[in-house]
């Protein structure tokens, strides 16, 4: 399975998810088009997409220009029924790329926060591994709105659409399922605006948290892998 991999920005890689999805079959070939990689005009040649964070704005096209061709491959994935999984970012990108808007959130959600499935979600073949509650990766200050006819399937306390599915095969996850300690500890360092002390009481935090929620969040990582990929293969097989 040839899965394009886009990578918003090196600081945000597909990290354990990449690991996962290699590990159950999957060919990654990932462009980074903020440093200059082309992007595909459509779907052909790949059988399913990857989507990943970064620090833009996913309604800023003037800081990054390349999102409306980004959103325009993301569309045409979704009519040629190709899989998408979009990460923070890639599913604020996703709602928008359905026509919902992108904004700015009342906070910014940082850490392993509590989100909770839907009863959608729970029955869901690529989301249902997540059970009813979970502490999973959360960085970003934005959030959208949900697409016309798409599924809730999470939520959470402080942002109400953590996951939802347009469809039966394009996903958007607002958390990060796929970080790893090594990620955490370099987003730390990167918080914006903070200063040493900040930094340094954040990265106590988030080692703290690392140590306590990795774990069972690497567990999802691997179930989401494997489920994601079981859709593409079935969609492979009906689109032959």
């Amino acid at each position: 399975m040839r899965i394009l991999v886009v990578q918003n920005s090196r600081t945000a890689p597909p990290g354990l998810l990449g690991e996962y999805l290699v590990e159950f079959g999957a060919e990654l070939v990932t462009v980074t088009p903020p440093e200059g990689d082309a992007l595909s005009a459509e779907a052909e040649g790949f059988d399913g997409a990857v989507v990943l964070g970064g620090p833009q704005s996913a309604a800023d096209d003037r800081t990054s220009p390349y999102i409306p061709r980004l959103l325009a491959l993301m569309r045409s994935f979704a009519e040629a029924e190709k899989p998408i999984l979009g990460i923070c970012l890639g599913a604020q990108l996703l709602a928008r790329a359905h026509g919902e808007r992108v904004y700015q959130h009342s906070l910014m959600e940082r850490g392993f926060r509590p989100v909770e499935t839907t009863s959608a979600g729970a029955e869901d073949p690529v989301l249902g591994s997540f059970g009813p509650v979970r502490h999973i990766m959360q960085w970003h200050y934005d959030t959208f709105d949900l697409p016309k006819d798409a599924v809730l399937l999470a939520t959470g306390p402080d942002c109400a659409n953590q996951a939802f599915r347009l469809g039966d095969s394009q996903y958007g996850l607002q958390f990060h399922p796929e970080v790893n300690a090594d990620i955490v500890k370099d987003w730390v360092r990167r918080a914006e605006g903070a200063t040493p002390e900040e930094i340094a009481a954040l990265g106590q935090e988030m080692d703290a948290q690392v140590e306590r929620y990795l774990p069972d969040a690497a567990a999802f990582a691997r179930d989401l892998a494997r489920g994601w990929l079981e859709l593409v293969r079935r969609k492979k097989s009906m689109l032959r």
